[in-house]
């Protein structure tokens, strides 16, 4: 068994902390924030304070993948955050497009949904349940590193409370991540990393609902109006979340959804916007996230690793933006990949373990991280299209659109789609169907001259500023 590491104590980091404790392994989790959840859910919402988290606050949906997969592999965790009152949801349920009753095989899309930090309290109880040592307010200041071999070995870290050695480090401190730092500060140039160079602005709240019920019983998670996106996720105890979503190059938009009155005008241009702004707001003013895009790092080159012993999960190694809803079903999934090549791999031999590691890291996760890359270039250069009053008529992004409109009016059409969204593993069957690609292809054609649905750029505005 490996004595490991793992900085960061977020959904990510507990997650990797709990697969790999449950297999005998020794883990130990850095946590640079010294304050534990409180014992209740309220508390952990209104109290818990947690700087190196910027997102705590904002919305959260895992995928229906994730369920999946953590119901499969972590049933303690599933157990803890629904006894802490975290809601099983179907996805498929409130689209319009379904049109009538759920199906057997739908259970397929549910998931769990709550506010973050009910996630990560539960998360927390789990791991220290399981043996997983949590040193809080101890900060990872940099890796101790040995030379002697024919890449630079990573053999322990050094912390806010003095050094630790590690069989394996973790780098589970997801957007973040000083992993690139503190390699450069033990004279590894890495790692090698592709970034893009624009991103979206995150603007939302959340609401309490005055019965416990949702303001609909049937309404789509997100929609996508021209340069404007709109995403309403059901959390916890009778709690929602509304999130606008603008290109983070918008100065005008990011600065207008600050204000609590432009952001309310904003939600209500969406159908049946007005109901979900009934609630009572349950934190002052609009928390807002920006500059959020797509990275991706790898320590392999195309010969060999750049460093051995460390390895990067989750949004450590590759960031999805939030709109897509990826990054904790990918994180699990990454820590399933470590966890499983543990088991049959030799971390005595570091060379064939990094290479190991990277391989079924691409094989495994890479055609996500694309799928991601893709839809934040394509969606971004609407948004600009929007912006400046002309058509986006890329015929790959126009297919991709057809397929949304076809989910509005076919069932079929939106389970295939929603189970390509949730990474489900069946979807690239569905999608595939010739059925469904013909009339994706119809509808593309008939469509290809349209304008995105919803409110002009200059309606937009207006509304907005009056």
């Amino acid at each position: 068994m490996t004595n490991v590491v793992v900085i960061g104590a977020a959904l990510g980091g507990l997650q990797t902390a709990l697969l790999l404790a449950r297999d005998g392994h020794e883990v130990t989790v850095l946590e640079r924030d010294p304050e534990p959840p409180p014992a209740d859910p309220e508390s952990s919402w209104s109290r818990w304070e947690r700087p190196g988290i910027p997102q705590m606050r904002l919305l959260h949906l895992p995928l229906a993948r994730w369920r999946q997969l953590a119901e499969a592999e972590l049933p303690d965790l599933m157990k803890r955050m629904t006894a802490a009152g975290a809601v099983r949801t179907n996805v498929l349920a409130p689209e319009p497009g379904l049109g009538g009753e759920l199906r057997a095989d739908d259970a397929r899309f549910e998931t769990l949904v709550a506010r973050r930090p009910l996630f990560e309290s539960a998360a927390r109880g789990a791991a220290e349940a399981a043996g997983v040592k949590i040193r809080r307010g101890v900060a990872c200041l940099g890796l101790r590193v040995s030379s002697g071999g024919r890449v630079p070995h990573v053999t322990g870290v050094a912390t806010s409370a003095g050094e630790l050695a590690a069989g394996l480090v973790v780098d589970c401190t997801g957007r973040r991540s000083r992993l690139p730092a503190w390699l450069r500060e033990t004279g590894v140039e890495g790692p090698l990393e592709e970034t893009g160079e624009r991103g979206f602005t995150y603007h939302s709240r959340y609401y309490r609902s005055p019965d416990g019920a949702l303001p609909a019983d049937t309404f789509p998670l997100l929609v996508e109006h021209g340069s404007l996106g709109l995403l309403r996720v059901p959390a916890d105890h009778g709690t929602y979340s509304i999130c606008l979503i603008s290109s983070t190059h918008d100065h005008e938009m990011r600065d207008l959804l600050r204000q609590e009155a432009a952001w309310s005008a904003a939600v209500s241009l969406f159908p049946g916007g007005d109901a979900w702004l009934e609630g009572r707001p349950i934190a002052e003013g609009i928390q807002t996230m920006a500059r959020l895009t797509h990275r991706r790092r790898t320590l392999y080159d195309t010969e060999q690793p750049l460093v051995t012993g460390v390895v990067a999960v989750g949004d450590a190694w590759a960031l999805t933006v939030p709109t897509l809803g990826r990054g904790l079903a990918m994180s699990l999934n990454h820590g399933l990949i470590l966890r499983d090549l543990l088991r049959r791999a030799d971390t005595d031999d570091p060379l064939g373990f990094a290479a190991a590691y990277a391989k079924a890291t691409v094989d495994g996760l890479d055609r996500s991280y694309r799928q991601s890359v893709t839809y934040t270039r394509h969606r971004l250069a609407e948004m600009d299209a929007h912006a400046a009053g002309i058509p986006y008529t890329d015929p790959d992004w126009h297919r991709n659109r057809a397929l949304r409109l076809l989910a509005q009016r076919d069932p079929d059409a939106l389970r295939a789609e929603r189970a390509g969204a949730h990474l489900l593993p069946e979807a690239r069957e569905e999608l595939r169907a010739p059925a469904l690609v013909e009339a994706v292809a119809r509808l593309a054609a008939e469509t290809k001259d349209s304008t995105p649905l919803g409110p002009s750029r200059t309606e937009l505005l207006d509304a907005l500023t009056a």
